[in-house]
C-alpha cells in the first residue's frame, strides 16, 4: 500500500517498529519486503525487568524475533532499550548495551524510564536518578556515538526520520497513533485501532507560529549537531538566525554557560548542557 500510493522516492527511509511478543518470522519476511528500518522494542534483556515494566514477552520469544530479523538483513536495524528501570543496576545496563550489539545493531535508542502521572504502575517506578544519570553516561560509552540524548548510531547510520522530526520537518502520518505536522499543525491519530477505522478525528496540537519556533529549536538542542544556519533556514516559518543566536545567549545567562557551545556558526550543548536538556527547554520556551 505504501509503494502504491505515496510511490516513495529511490533511497527513502521506510521504518517500521515491532513489538517482540507479536513478531512473527513471516511478519519479518513481509516486513523486509518494503522497509529499510527495522525497531524491536526489546527494553531489557533481563526477564525480571519486562515483567516489572508489564511487558509479556519470554526470552526465548524475545531471542528468536532478534534472529529471524538479523537473519533478515535489514539495511538498518535497532534495540530500543529502557534504562532506570526499579530494580536495574548500571552493570545491568551495560550487559544489556553489550548484548544489543552484539546482534549486529547499527542504531540504539536508550530511553530513560519516565512513568507519567496516573498511569498503570506509575507509583512503584520511581527511578533513582543517582542510577540513571549513570546510566546514561554509559550509554554514552556504548559501541555507537551518541547523536541525540537517547539515540547512538554507527555513523551513517543516523534515523532519518527522527532527524526529521527534531529538526521541524513535514511529517505524514497514517494510521492508528500515527504523527503529522504541516508545519503549523501536528496532529496524532487515535491510539485504538478501532478508534481509528472509526474514523475518530485526530487530537490536534496548535499553537501560534512563534511558539512552535521555539518549541522545534529547543527540540533539535537534544541533538550532538544542534542548529546552523542552513539546518535552521528550512525550518518552517524560521526567524532570523540573529534571533536564534540572541536566544541561545539568553537561556545560557539564566542557565549556566556550561552547557552551551555558541558560535555564529552552530549552536549546540555540551555533554553537560545534554544532561540538563529539559532546564534550557524551560527557559527556550
Amino acid at each position: 500500500m505504501i509503494r502504491r500510493h505515496l510511490q516513495p522516492e529511490q533511497g527513502t527511509e521506510i521504518s517500521i517498529e515491532s513489538n517482540p511478543e507479536t513478531l512473527t518470522e513471516a511478519k519479518v519476511r513481509l516486513i523486509r519486503g518494503f522497509a529499510t528500518r527495522l525497531s524491536l522494542g526489546v527494553q531489557s534483556f533481563d526477564a525480571a525487568l519486562r515483567k516489572t515494566l508489564g511487558r509479556d514477552c519470554s526470552q526465548p520469544a524475545l531471542e528468536r524475533a532478534a534472529e529471524w530479523i538479523a537473519a533478515a538483513r535489514f539495511p538498518h536495524w535497532n534495540c530500543d532499550l529502557i534504562y532506570a528501570i526499579p530494580g536495574q543496576t548500571p552493570d545491568g545496563f551495560a550487559s544489556d548495551l553489550d548484548r544489543a550489539a552484539a546482534l549486529g545493531v547499527d542504531h540504539l535508542p536508550c530511553y530513560n524510564l519516565t512513568p507519567e502521572e496516573g498511569a498503570l504502575l506509575a507509583d512503584s517506578l520511581i527511578p533513582n536518578e543517582d542510577a540513571a544519570t549513570r546510566m546514561w553516561e554509559l550509554a554514552g560509552q556504548c559501541a555507537f556515538p551518541r547523536y541525540e540524548i537517547s539515540n547512538y548510531a554507527r555513523p551513517g547510520c543516523e534515523c532519518r526520520h527522527n532527524l526529521n522530526v527534531w529538526r521541524g520537518g513535514l511529517l505524514a502520518g497514517f494510521g492508528p497513533a500515527a504523527a503529522g505536522f504541516d508545519g503549523r499543525v501536528r496532529r496524532l491519530e487515535p491510539a485504538s485501532l478501532g478508534s481509528w477505522l472509526r474514523g475518530e478525528p485526530p487530537e490536534i496540537d496548535e499553537i501560534p507560529a512563534g511558539e512552535r519556533r521555539n518549541e522545534i529549536f529547543a527540540v533539535n538542542l537534544r541533538t550532538v549537531a544542534g542548529w546552523t544556519p542552513e539546518l535552521w533556514a528550512n525550518v518552517p516559518g524560521a526567524d532570523s538566525w540573529a534571533s536564534r543566536l540572541r536566544a541561545a545567549r539568553r537561556a545560557e545567562a539564566e542557565t549556566s554557560p556550561e552547557w552551551f557551545d555558541i558560535s555564529p556558526e552552530r549552536i549546540t550543548l555540551s555533554a553537560s548542557g545534554l544532561l540538563f536538556w529539559n532546564s534550557v527547554a524551560e527557559v527556550l520556551l
